[in-house]
């Protein structure tokens, strides 16, 4: 029997603030706007590269299409230019992965960042033998917390949703959760308090990496025992076919 873990990337595998913040501020300067702090993008990231520009606009141009479609034309070339620079794992999340997989849990990788981008910072920092599926944002796919991608991707894993867990730092990525029928884990160390996450549902908190295994290894055992008494924490609709 498979279980599977879905990964968020910015604020739960790595630290992309830096680099973002370099991204973001050379699109506006590139325009004559002001740049943004570190703090105000920490508000406006978690919905996409586009809800991202848009909010880092300056107010009066928020609701302008054109305006915002070029801005974000613009800092995907900028991004694209320093994506890799600062841009870290957090301390101890390769070794708890690694564990993970000695466990025999299905990884797999989902960010609402565009899809070149992921790929190429996950292999950069975790190599291209750690994660079974890794995917960004596609044109193709709705943006999370839509459950649409994290369905495929547990698809793409082999692993039914009722047998799958979600690891993010976000409320996007708690509604994500709920969403798809998967348990789920919230991370302290990310860009949104723990509090916000146990608000929004998270079933687990992982103070440490080493953490996100236990909570992992504790919902197999749960789903076991659930299993064994024939029900589920929410009926996964494939388990009716």
């Amino acid at each position: 029997m498979a279980y599977g873990i879905i990964f968020d990337l910015d604020g739960t595998l790595a630290d992309t603030m830096d680099d973002i913040k370099t991204g973001v501020n050379s699109m506006l300067a590139i325009l004559g706007y002001e740049p943004r702090t570190k703090f105000e993008l920490l508000n406006f990231i978690n919905n996409g590269s586009r809800e991202l520009v848009r909010r880092s606009l300056p107010t009066a141009v928020q609701t302008e299409d054109f305006i915002i479609e070029s801005a974000l034309n613009i800092y995907v070339q900028e991004y694209a230019k320093c994506f890799c620079e600062k841009t870290r794992a957090y301390n101890g999340i390769y070794e708890a992965l690694q564990v993970l997989k000695q466990e025999n849990f299905k990884l797999g990788v989902l960010s609402n960042k565009p899809d070149q981008f992921v790929n190429t910072i996950i292999n950069k920092l975790f190599g291209a033998e750690t994660f079974d599926f890794v995917m960004g944002q596609r044109d193709n796919m709705p943006r999370k917390p839509d459950p649409t991608a994290a369905t495929y991707v547990a698809k793409q894993l082999g692993v039914k949703s009722s047998r799958c867990i979600f690891v993010g730092d976000s409320d996007v990525d708690m509604r994500t959760a709920d969403n798809a029928d998967m348990r789920s884990i919230g991370v302290s160390w990310g860009y949104r308090s723990p509090e916000l996450l146990t608000e929004m549902g998270a079933d687990y908190i992982a103070e440490t990496p080493n953490q996100i295994i236990e909570h992992a290894l504790e919902c197999v055992r749960i789903s076991k025992l659930e299993k064994k008494l024939g029900k589920n924490k929410k009926q996964d609709p494939s388990d009716q076919q």
